[in-house]
């Protein structure tokens, strides 16, 4: 996404270079030099494609509304599940929008807990099918995710 961002405010620069040349060099070309004109406007294309760029861009959307999504706490999963255990896991109950395991800094082994970001509704469903049930010989532990700070 940053990338054509950049490749956006470089075009429009390029534009705004030559537009800024023909320009200057209409109205009295032998007072700049040429490449005094050709900075100029790299320095006028730069601003007004940062302006462009900013007026154009548009930032990626989800197809569930972040306000209609809720996350989810996991815990007491088997330490070998993976994404794909717990996405099927949540799946039949609503879309399941990303998964978080979290893992040991040093050792970088899975914890046995994680949060599951799922539409709201399908959320509280899976909250009250899955908590306390038995998962790969594991008593799930499955609720809302409280913010950092909450108790």
């Amino acid at each position: 996404m940053r990338f054509s961002c950049f490749i956006k405010l470089l075009v429009a620069a390029l534009a705004a270079s030559l537009v800024g040349y023909f320009i200057v060099s209409a109205i009295n070309p032998q007072s700049m030099p040429t490449a005094s004109l050709f900075a100029t406007g790299i320095i006028l294309g730069t601003l007004f494609g940062g302006i462009l760029t900013a007026l154009v861009h548009k930032p990626a959307t989800t197809t569930v509304d972040e306000a209609a999504s809720s996350n989810i706490y996991v815990g007491n999963l088997p330490f070998n599940a993976g994404q794909d255990d717990v996405k099927n896991l949540f799946a039949p109950y609503g879309q399941v929008i990303d998964i978080r395991l979290v893992k040991d800094r040093r050792s970088k082994r899975f914890k046995g807990y994680g949060f599951v970001e799922m539409d709201s509704e399908g959320a509280k469903a899976a909250i009250k099918q899955l908590d306390g049930a038995d998962y790969a010989g594991r008593t799930l532990r499955v609720n809302e995710a409280k913010r950092k700070g909450e108790e």
